[in-house]
């Protein structure tokens, strides 16, 4: 069931066994697998079904290091960020769960094999098959005038195959169930302002939310998930500070800190390619949600990656590259430029366009005008070189990290502030797949790989993913990290955390499969806690004086239970079984 906060009696609270901050991927997981179970819960979404400016604008937030939009990067609505992804899928891989000793706070308190049994549940729920990802079986399976796999003849480099999601937008997706939800409650505009606890801030006593109409409600839950994001989720435990002034779980003062992002560079280009066709499978701008790519209704790309062997000889982290053909007056940035202003007209978020910006579209014009039709028409086959791209692994760091920010939001609670780093781990790890890149590349005869911007002794220009982890990372040492194997925080009985913030290492993949799996992992974790702490039954079949009653559980909540005023009023039961999709912010086709 649907409920907008703003027809809610202002003043108006409820009791629930559980209690989910956030809407996005990992909520809409948890909520679905709690709803299967019967388990009565409550979902606290700041965002409506549709992107909105007023909901958005509350993402802005103050950068301190590597140039990074805290607004543009994710979304606030209903499916969260899952709205403007581009639905490239893949697992991490046993070496992410590893400790490796050349990677400063490396390591997982979980075994790969741990989070690797959930992804078969998490492929349902992105819409993907269960196929692994050997390119062979791809190879064996698709038309081999379309594919083909390249042979690498310098043994530090392999082809690695991803898959694509329809993408899943959550929201959209699973509209229909959890509308008809019985026990599951979703309150749209339902922007949480404060994770209340006890005095002595080791329980959670309940979530504080505002309508944007200056009422506010509050939720009494058993257990309480901040699914809410890699920003989000940290932000709010820092903002939780009228017990503790410290903020939840922060005792050590980990919260917020150890924030990655997948840094992304253009690193060159590949020239005269010896056999363009032949290439399309590595080619991003043929294969992105080509069907004709397809296995069992599931789609794929290729790319090249360090082998492991490489990677622990030389001590480097994880890289992955990627190839978009282009063709001779296409310009990547201008590009770039446009969809930036395009989206920040679109939605009036008209701040976001940078100085200078406007005037280097409208001056290239006509460049970009020849750029888009290209794109829009595929024109692949005429194309005189490919773009080269890198993604590689960030390395958890203590200072890379989210704090607040003395500017505050519409609510007046303190923004973001994110100080986004990256080390010389890294950079060298860029640098030699750069160099591997050309070597392998030109001595496997496959085409000139031109690296001149490395050759000026510095770095490309560095991009996001909008991929935000770590900020609450795993670890079983308090000292070290925010929540333990099971994503329950440190020191609190009954706050857990879901979604990419938990994550200790990120390899160089995409998160969202993850994302899922661990949601789905954590479900079952509270419902076989829930069912250990169920009562012991006399002879009559009730509990015992003093226990609580499980079968509360099992029963669908009407309209929760009200305590200050008819919550009944203002639910939305009925929402059109099919919409037109609204608009929504941009799904990203870079490979992230």
């Amino acid at each position: 069931m649907f409920v907008d906060a703003r027809k809610l009696p202002s003043g108006t609270s409820f009791d629930t066994e559980i209690c989910i901050v956030g809407g996005g991927a990992a909520g809409i997981t948890l909520a679905l697998e709690f709803e299967r179970c019967g388990i009565a819960t409550c979902v606290l979404e700041g965002g409506q079904r549709d992107f909105t400016r007023t909901s958005q604008t509350l993402y802005k937030g103050e950068n301190a290091g590597l140039p990074y939009n805290l607004r543009t990067s994710r979304t606030r609505q209903l499916g969260g960020s899952s709205n403007c992804w581009g639905g490239w899928i893949r697992q991490f891989l046993p070496i992410d769960f590893e400790t490796r000793d050349w990677m400063p706070n490396s390591g997982w308190p979980l075994d790969y094999t741990e989070v690797a049994s959930f992804y078969p549940r998490a492929n349902r729920l992105v819409q993907v098959n269960d196929h692994d990802f050997d390119p062979q079986f791809w190879y064996d399976r698709l038309d081999h005038n379309q594919v083909k796999l390249l042979r690498l003849r310098g043994g530090s480099l392999e082809t690695m195959v991803n898959k694509f999601s329809p993408p899943t937008h959550f929201g959209y997706a699973y509209e229909r169930q959890l509308a008809e939800a019985r026990a599951v409650k979703v309150l749209l505009n339902a922007n949480v302002t404060e994770i209340a606890t006890c005095d002595a801030a080791a329980t959670v006593t309940g979530v504080h939310f505002d309508n944007g109409a200056q009422q506010r409600f509050f939720v009494r839950a058993k257990q309480t998930i901040l699914a809410a994001g890699g920003i989000e989720n940290a932000r709010l435990m820092l903002l939780s500070n009228r017990v503790d002034h410290r903020g939840l779980g922060n005792r050590h003062d980990v919260v917020g800190r150890y924030f990655m992002e997948h840094p992304r560079v253009r690193i060159g280009r590949m020239v005269s390619p010896r056999d363009a066709a032949g290439f399309r499978f590595y080619d991003t701008s043929y294969t992105y949600h080509n069907p004709s790519l397809a296995v069992d209704g599931t789609s794929s790309s290729a790319y090249v990656g360090l082998v492991e062997k490489v990677q622990r000889e030389e001590k480097l982290v994880q890289c992955r590259t990627y190839f978009r053909a282009c063709w001779s007056g296409e310009d990547r940035d201008l590009t770039e430029d446009f969809h930036d202003v395009w989206d920040a007209v679109r939605w009036r978020l008209f701040d976001e366009i940078k100085p200078g910006m406007l005037a280097s579209v409208a001056q290239r014009s006509p460049r970009l005008i020849a750029s888009l039709l290209y794109r829009r028409l595929k024109l692949a086959a005429r194309s005189t070189y490919f773009q080269v791209e890198s993604i590689i692994e960030p390395v958890p760091d203590r200072e890379s990290r989210v704090t607040l920010s003395a500017l505050r939001d519409r609510f007046g609670l303190n923004q973001a502030r994110l100080d986004w780093r990256i080390g010389d781990l890294e950079k060298k790890t860029l640098r030699r797949m750069m160099s591997l890149v050309k070597q392998e590349f030109e001595a496997s005869d496959i085409g000139q790989i031109d690296l001149q911007q490395a050759d000026e002794g510095r770095l490309p220009r560095i991009y996001g993913c909008d991929h935000h982890m770590g900020t609450t990372r795993m670890h079983t040492d308090p000292r070290l990290g925010v929540v333990d194997a099971d994503c329950k925080v440190h020191g609190m009985h009954n706050l857990y955390i879901a979604g990419s913030s938990v994550f200790p290492t990120c390899g160089n993949d995409m998160p969202t499969l993850t994302i899922v799996a661990l949601a789905l992992r954590l479900a079952d974790h509270v419902v076989a806690q829930r069912r250990l702490a169920a009562p012991t039954r006399n002879h009559n079949g009730h509990a015992r004086a003093g226990e609580m009653d499980e079968t509360r559980v099992s029963v669908p909540i009407a309209a929760f239970s009200p305590h200050a005023h008819n919550a009944a009023a203002g639910w939305d039961d009925a929402i059109p079984q099919s919409r037109v999709r609204h608009k929504t912010k941009a799904r990203r086709d870079f490979p992230a």
